[in-house]
């Protein structure tokens, strides 16, 4: 039955992008274009509609690195960004009978949770077994090419319910991980047969919201509180209220904020304000805003290209 399902969902999906885009599929010889890959919402909905079968699904979220919080490796190092000229956010792939086979690498766009927190989520059909995360980059087989270096990914990762005991960031257990988070935490795995993807082992969280995740469903006895009970202290301010993590003294023209200022800076400003990826909160933009008049313009993407090209410092002085 899987497999049919399979072959109805790859034959909807190809019909599907002939109508609303004008790109071809993503081919796993090429960088991901953002707007060429569907989302799961778009590729269940155009099943639903060909099969008239009801897909039950479930919610996942994923934090993408951006080089500068919450995500780090054994050593206590920051994970660095998965953001990059290629790439505009998470993609997720299916891993399983289910409908794996159904879609090239890297599969489909996430859809953004929380752009200030990095957070972004995929709505999936029940049945499916195992994900990939990914940042949206497909790399393709060319060493040669500047692309080949510039994808990323998650380690395969279960979707199986979990027994009490069995993961240590879930001590009872989780029946699904629906509405759960998937944080990464651990050093590449260099080993793996994708290993210029530098794929990433983390763990599964129960999500809270606004980036913030812990170890308790919000049903269990052991759970108090969001502020007792989340995982991550620097997403509260002194008073104890939960406001996210916000940079507290970003650099000028940080917009991917890794802690330094390169062209893929100005390349971001460009995406947000082209609308190619969900704009940040407006306290985040005045804090790196480039040119000191705290509006997101053009201007910004200009003078951070011109800093690097050591023309003009950042306040604008001539050199």
């Amino acid at each position: 039955m899987k497999r049919i399902l399979c072959a109805i969902l790859s034959l909807t999906l190809i019909f599907l992008m002939t109508l609303t885009v004008s790109a071809e599929p993503v081919q796993d010889t090429e960088p991901a274009d953002p707007a060429a890959m569907i989302t799961c919402d778009e590729a269940i909905a155009a099943y639903e509609a060909l099969t008239g079968e009801k897909l039950e699904t479930r919610r996942y979220y994923f934090q993408m690195p951006d080089g500068v919080h919450g995500m780090l490796n054994e050593d206590g190092e920051v994970i660095p960004t998965w953001y990059n000229e290629f790439s505009s956010g998470a993609g997720v792939f299916w891993w399983g009978n289910f409908p794996a086979a159904c879609k090239s690498w890297p599969g489909y766009r996430a859809m953004t949770a929380d752009a200030d927190q990095h957070i972004y989520y995929v709505n999936m059909p029940a049945e499916v077994d195992a994900l990939i995360w990914n940042n949206g980059v497909a790399g393709g087989t060319d060493a040669a090419q500047p692309v080949y270096e510039k994808a990323r990914q998650t380690v395969d990762i279960s979707c199986e319910p979990a027994e009490p005991g069995e993961y240590d960031t879930m001590p009872e257990g989780c029946d699904n991980f629906d509405e759960c988070i998937y944080i990464l935490q651990n050093e590449p795995d260099t080993t793996a047969v994708y290993s210029v993807r530098m794929p990433v082992p983390g763990a599964w969280y129960f999500y809270y919201g606004s980036g913030c995740y812990g170890m308790y469903n919000k049903a269990s006895a052991n759970f108090k509180s969001t502020d007792e009970n989340c995982c991550n202290p620097d997403h509260f301010d002194p008073d104890g209220k939960h406001i996210g993590y916000i940079p507290e003294n970003p650099l000028r023209g940080d917009y991917d904020r890794d802690g330094e200022i390169t062209i893929l800076d100005a390349t971001r400003a460009q995406n947000i304000i082209a609308e190619l990826i969900t704009r940040p909160s407006e306290a985040f933009l005045e804090k790196v805003d480039a040119d000191g008049d705290k509006v997101l313009t053009i201007l910004d993407a200009t003078r951070i290209q011109n800093v690097l090209a050591l023309l003009m410092t950042m306040d604008g002085i001539q050199r």
